[in-house]
């Protein structure tokens, strides 16, 4: 029975936090009955089991945005990879725990679950996007550390706090809960003081989408395409008063076929020239007979846009239909381009920033509705790994601005018709020079060393 309560609080903590929740605070609280659990006299397997089950239902909150959607083996392993990193980082640090002693343990469940954490951003389906870190978004004084480390030090951040609790309310030692809580006040305070700098300029942008508004993504259909960008254009042409100088639509507006792609090239490229503005805007279309998602860049004074082919494609529906580009793209002005999913990968941004020092990243995307916080909240903490804000415009999700410090300066939900969103966009230097940038992973690898390390030596010894 007590496994069973055990498991549901720290599933529903997770649910409400991980995936498709909200709440950033509980994120810090929910591991800790089932760590408490761990850190007692039980059997290995009904903490795996507990632990187990707990992720999951965590995880489980996916569902609400791609049941149905996406297949049933992605889903299994959506919900299935996280729940056994999660069981796995228990049950060692409980093993941790009962040779080396719980400051020992505290490190290695941090460790542990970190570095899975980090290992699994190298999955090439999904990277990132379903790290614990992201839930910290919403409190961005608490993820200023991605900037030194990248979005691992969070998840270990979370694990060290969670864990040094559940061992002091174990143990009945509050030096274990004070170290947690020790911990967790620093890295507060190194993000009010890293969040202090003020902006060095700023760029006044908008974003416009429209969930109704779109072609045939499909099938190439001239008359659904021209409809579509004709509806876009006019949207541009009401903020010709407003002075901006970037413009955001969403990804993937329609299929353009090469016999009629100068004509749409050519009404976005007048409606650049009329608003001042450049636009960056995401379509699919041909080139040498394969198909590519794609974002067009248009500036006034040039007929041509720059191109910029999507790299990272969702596993069945993109993958199976669009071959991925190769590399990144960078406009004179700094303006970086990215489309929706590349911002799930944390080692290929890293390296695009370091390559192309952009000012600003302007990302076309696609959500599923009820996922657009979940998946714009991977694309702010890009930004404040690399130190590049993003205006990121997302059919059937979220319109977000955020600074370089990941704050929101605007956010808007998109409603079926035109949803614009216009504000001013902080700047600071260029992206590329955080210290996360010049040491890269070094701290995820620390993490798999230390916690392998830690467990090694742990059952090495006999348990007392």
């Amino acid at each position: 029975m007590r496994a069973i309560v055990c498991a549901l609080a720290s599933g529903v903590g997770l649910y409400f936090s991980l995936g498709l929740g909200e709440e950033w605070w509980l994120a810090w609280l929910a591991p800790i009955p089932v760590l408490w659990f761990a850190f007692g006299d039980t059997k290995g397997w009904q903490i795996f089991v507990a632990a187990f089950a707990a992720m999951a239902l965590g995880s489980s909150s996916i569902l609400r945005a791609y049941g149905g959607v996406l297949p049933n083996p992605v889903l299994v392993l959506a919900i299935g990879a996280p729940s056994l990193q999660f069981a796995a980082s228990v049950v060692a640090a409980r093993r941790v725990q009962r040779t080396l002693g719980p400051l020992a343990a505290m490190l290695a469940f941090a460790a542990l679950w970190a570095a899975l954490d980090f290992l699994a951003s190298f999955n090439q389906d999904g990277g990132a996007v379903g790290t614990p870190a992201a839930a910290e978004v919403g409190r961005p004084v608490l993820i200023q550390t991605a900037s030194l480390f990248g979005f691992v030090a969070i998840t270990f951040l979370i694990g060290i706090v969670s864990a040094g609790i559940a061992l002091g309310l174990r143990t009945r030692d509050s030096r274990l809960a004070g170290i947690a809580i020790a911990v967790f006040a620093i890295n507060a305070a190194l993000g009010l003081w890293r969040m202090s700098t003020p902006p060095s300029d700023r760029v006044h942008v908008a974003l416009i989408e429209s969930d109704e508004t779109v072609g045939s993504v499909a099938t190439a259909d001239r008359v659904a395409t021209f409809q579509a960008v004709d509806a876009y254009v006019a949207m541009i042409e009401t903020l010709r008063e407003a002075h901006v100088r970037l413009i955001v639509l969403p990804e993937n507006i329609s299929r353009v076929a090469p016999q009629w792609r100068m004509e749409v090239q050519a009404k976005l490229a007048a409606a650049a020239d009329r608003a001042g503005a450049t636009i960056v805007a995401g379509f699919n279309t041909e080139r040498d007979g394969v198909r590519h998602n794609i974002a067009w860049a248009f500036t006034p004074g040039n007929s041509l846009p720059s191109t910029y082919e999507k790299r990272r494609l969702v596993p069945v529906l993109e993958s199976s239909v669009y071959r991925p580009g190769s590399s990144p793209q960078v406009l004179s002005s700094g303006i970086g381009l990215e489309i929706c999913k590349d911002m799930d990968y944390p080692a290929m941004l890293r390296s695009d920033q370091i390559a192309t020092r952009p000012i600003l990243l302007a990302v076309p995307a696609w959500d599923f509705g009820a996922d657009g916080w979940l998946h714009a909240r991977d694309a702010i903490l890009r930004s404040v790994e690399n130190g590049v804000p993003t205006a990121r415009s997302a059919r059937r999700g979220l319109l977000t601005l955020n600074d370089r410090y990941g704050r929101l300066v605007a956010r808007a939900r998109t409603v079926g018709g035109f949803t614009v969103l216009v504000d001013d966009l902080p700047l600071g230097g260029r992206g590329g020079d955080t210290v996360y940038d010049h040491i890269g992973d070094v701290f995820g690898w620390f993490c798999v060393l230390s916690g392998s390390v830690l467990v090694a030596w742990a059952f090495a010894r006999r348990a007392p």
